[in-house]
C-alpha cells in the first residue's frame, strides 16, 4: 500500500485555519431574523417554537389592517385571523418559516412593521391563522425576540 503525504505548508495552513474558525465566527454579525419562544408564568422553562411562520406587514399601510381584519384600536397580542402568504407578500410584507425557534428576515427590512406569528389553520397547505401580532421598529440586520404565552404575543427588536 502506497501512502501519500501532504506537504507540510498545506497541512500547517489547514490546521491554523481550522483553529481560528470559532474565533472568526464569533466576530461576524448575526444574520437578520430572530427567535420565537413560549414563555410560561408558572416557572417552567421557555421553549423554542418550531411551528408556523413569522410574517411582517408595513405598519403605516391601511391595507395591512384590512388584511388582518383589525383596526388600530384593537389589541393585537391575541389577534387570531386567517392569512394567506400571497396576500402578505402582495402588500410588501414577508413570510418566513419558524424552525427550531428561529426565523429569518431580509437584511434590508427597516422601519416600523407589524410582526405576527401564524400557525397552520387546517384549511389547506397555504392558509394560516395568526396567533398574535406586535409592532416592531427594525434597523438594518435587525434581530427580534418574539414570545408567546399567557399574555399573548410580543416582539421587540434587540
Amino acid at each position: 500500500m502506497r501512502r501519500t503525504r501532504r506537504p507540510v505548508p498545506v497541512l500547517a495552513v489547514t490546521v491554523s485555519t481550522l483553529a481560528l474558525l470559532p474565533a472568526l465566527s464569533g466576530c461576524a454579525a448575526a444574520a437578520p431574523g430572530g427567535t420565537l419562544r413560549t414563555v410560561d408564568d408558572t416557572g417552567l422553562a421557555d421553549t423554542p417554537i418550531d411551528e408556523g411562520w413569522v410574517l411582517t406587514l408595513p405598519a403605516d399601510d391601511h391595507s395591512s389592517w384590512t388584511l388582518l381584519h383589525a383596526r388600530p384600536s384593537d389589541a393585537l397580542d391575541d389577534l387570531q385571523t386567517p392569512v394567506d402568504p400571497d396576500d402578505v407578500t402582495a402588500l410588501g410584507g414577508t413570510w418566513q418559516p419558524v424552525r427550531s425557534g428561529g426565523f429569518d428576515l431580509p437584511a434590508d427590512l427597516t422601519g416600523t412593521h407589524r410582526l405576527c406569528w401564524a400557525v397552520p389553520s387546517g384549511n389547506g397547505p397555504t392558509t394560516a391563522t395568526t396567533r398574535g401580532c406586535a409592532e416592531v421598529t427594525l434597523d438594518d440586520d435587525a434581530r427580534v425576540e418574539a414570545t408567546w404565552g399567557e399574555g399573548g404575543f410580543g416582539a421587540q427588536a434587540s
